[in-house]
């Protein structure tokens, strides 16, 4: 197996032209940037509450956010609203999409059960102790089994951590309680009461995260200022292991408050909150496992963001992406009160790559004030920051969804989230790349009688050019040059590669007389699922947008979907001899039922729609892909040499690349 690259000039057999009939700038998402598949260009403002303060993402990719609302007997009431995964309103939930809970205060945290509960911590507004939390159904309505009709009363909850179990952890002040799924005390828990004096701000709760090993880790602020954190047990006590006798205090440039915790894949922990000397700046401290401060982060670990930020009122969250790069929501307050988003590299520098340049990605409402709160990261590596948008003291719930890395795009090999114009050539097994930013090139990997896997085997956002062998896949990860060969499969299967965990990789997958058998390549894990049967065509694809492939058949004009967040489908769409080229041809994040008969393409869209258009003639061979890096797939076909793109934003082109008898690469998964 060799690897070789040739010269564009030494490769006179490719003469290339293209005719444009309908111009138009390309633009590509890039991380920083609002996910245009989310509400209206990103933003969703609801009227269902005055502000939100916290986020969770339900493992269907549906968005619970709480907040306050005005009104209620008492001037204002608690409200929970759920979105679909496309900010939509999910009717579903209260039959409107939100719910309203009179009850006086402000919902400050909000945690999703294993069984689909919605559990709501409530602290009142004047910060007393006579806090609440509440448990609601998947329906919306109030669980009866929690508590007093679904209400807990009687102390300040500040933070929620859900069980497998069903369990609660729960924190007040700096003490972590923990409740069995009814809502009475467990017994068998500490409490963890490490002793500590706090300081309470109108708007700043007290946040925990879970160790892998079951420990738990809570930030607080403490009462002479700084950044504070402790560590309990599993059964409760405190970890003597941690800090000095289980607790940490970094004293901080002048006044300090912390409001989030984070862990990193390594174990490595980071605290984040504000600090002020002349004006409040967001603030991250990071401590090693055992609660020394990590001094390879920032200026003897801590690091602050060049940004202004309101005082003591920003309610903002952290989060560590798959990379350990660091994102926190805050308030943009240098000109304008916005919201923002921060990212920061491993080693606490801003990252560059990230928002304009600067690692900041601010999002304006149009309003006077936009305050961002609470944020959580989707399966897509998706950042859902929520907050309250308005002019005075009317305000709205405010939700942005922003890209914290460009998606993944099919055939782009060099990461512009383009489909790359590409053949691969059997008579002198070599891959021709017409790459849409980096040019030509053209690598010899592989036998003339391969089947042509291409795919992003090693997460980069960039198509590894790769082959299956009789059992074997070899590939080129594009993030190292490195040549992998993974044994896995029988030679008779058939190869569908696809992100069916949703972690932004790719993992090998075969199709085996209605078995479909994966293996994960970040933890070598196999699986096996039986859907299909073996006359079947495997057309594999997101099709409820939740991130991660979905196991699906095409069986003489229907559509057999195994949806990993919806469940089982069927559609019936086309003819027995039709092609499928399934896509996401609308741009949704879902795929679409689509066939190729004879030159027409019949189109049903994931929202229900139909259409029809012709482009190509029956011999061609269809290769849709996203060629002009909008998000939606473009119609495509290759017909000798000849490349006939349909581009739903650049209008069509048509390019020669490559001879007659070249496999065109966009078409290597097509049944």
């Amino acid at each position: 197996m060799k690897t070789k690259i040739r010269n564009k000039i030494s490769t006179p057999v490719f003469s290339v032209f293209a005719l444009i009939i309908f111009g138009a700038t390309i633009g590509t998402a890039a991380p920083g940037d609002l996910d245009p598949t989310f509400g209206i260009g990103g933003k969703v403002i609801d009227g269902s509450g005055y502000a939100s303060y916290d986020v969770a993402i339900q493992p269907d990719g549906k968005i619970v956010a709480v907040g306050v609302a005005l009104g209620g007997t008492q001037g204002t009431s608690i409200a929970v609203a759920r979105y679909n995964i496309d900010g939509s309103p999910d009717t579903t939930f209260g039959g409107t999409g939100r719910v309203v809970v009179d009850r006086y205060g402000i919902a400050m945290d909000v945690a999703i059960q294993p069984d689909g509960k919605i559990v709501v911590a409530i602290r009142n507004n004047d910060g007393e102790v006579n806090g609440e939390i509440l448990r609601l159904n998947p329906n919306g309505s109030l669980d009866a089994s929690f508590g007093t009709n679904g209400i807990l009363a009687g102390f300040l909850p500040s933070v929620l951590a859900t069980l497998p179990d069903g369990k609660i952890l729960i924190a007040q002040a700096a003490n972590v309680f923990r409740l069995n799924a009814d809502g009475s005390f467990d017994t068998t828990f500490g409490p963890c009461q490490p002793g500590v004096s706090t300081i309470h701000y109108p708007y700043n709760r007290i946040e925990s995260v879970i160790q892998p090993d079951g420990k738990i880790l809570t930030e607080f602020a403490p009462a002479n200022g700084g950044f504070g954190a402790f560590r309990c047990n599993t059964n409760g006590t405190l970890d003597t292991t941690f800090g000095s006798g289980g607790i940490v205090i970094t004293p901080v440039n002048g006044s300090a408050a912390t409001q989030s915790i984070a862990l990193q894949t390594d174990g490595k922990i980071i605290v984040a909150g504000q600090s002020q000397t002349s004006d409040w700046k967001l603030t991250l401290a990071r401590y090693n496992q055992n609660g020394s401060l990590d001094t390879t982060f920032g200026t003897g670990g801590v690091v602050s963001a060049p940004i202004g930020t309101s005082p003591m009122y920003s309610l903002g969250s952290v989060a560590i992406q798959n990379d350990d790069k660091i994102v926190a929501s805050t308030n943009e307050n240098n000109n304008s009160l916005d919201f923002a988003l921060v990212r920061f590299n491993a080693n606490g520098s801003l990252d560059p790559t990230f928002g304009g340049g600067d690692g900041i990605a601010a999002v304006d409402f149009n309003n006077s004030q936009d305050d961002a709160y609470g944020m959580a990261i989707d399966s897509r590596g998706r950042a859902v920051v929520v907050g309250g948008s308005g002019n005075g003291y009317i305000s709205q719930f405010a939700i942005a969804r922003i890209l914290l890395a460009p998606p993944s795009t099919p055939f782009d090999f060099d990461g512009d989230r383009r489909a790359d114009v590409s053949v691969f050539r059997p008579s002198d097994r070599v891959w021709y790349l017409n790459q849409s930013t980096n040019g030509f090139a053209a690598t010899q990997f592989g036998l003339s009688t391969d089947r042509i896997t291409p795919a992003d085997y090693d997460g980069d956002g960039k198509t590894d050019i790769a082959v299956y062998r009789d059992g074997t896949w070899w590939r080129i990860n594009s993030s190292n040059s490195t040549v992998v060969a993974v044994p896995f499969g029988l030679a008779s299967d058939i190869p569908v590669p696809g992100d069916y965990t949703g972690d932004g990789r790719d993992e090998l997958a075969v199709y085996r007389s209605g078995t479909w058998w994966t293996f994960d390549l970040t933890n070598n894990q196999a699986g096996a699922i039986q859907f299909g049967l073996a006359t079947d065509k495997p057309v594999a694809a997101d099709y409820d947008g939740d991130g991660r492939t979905d196991q699906a058949v095409y069986r003489d004009g229907e559509w057999h979907l195994n949806r990993s967040t919806l469940g089982y489908s069927v559609v019936n769409f086309g003819l027995a001899a039709d092609r499928p080229v399934v896509g996401d041809y609308d741009g949704d994040g879902k795929a679409d039922q689509t066939v190729y008969r004879d030159g027409v393409w019949y189109l049903l869209r994931s929202q229900g729609s139909f259409t029809a258009f012709q482009f190509g003639v029956a011999a061609d061979t269809p290769a849709p892909a996203d060629y002009d890096g909008d998000g939606k797939t473009d119609a495509a076909v290759y017909r000798d040499g000849t490349w006939w793109i349909l581009q739903s934003t650049a209008g069509v082109v048509v390019q020669q690349f490559g001879l007659a008898g070249d496999k065109p690469i966009p078409a290597a998964y097509l049944p």
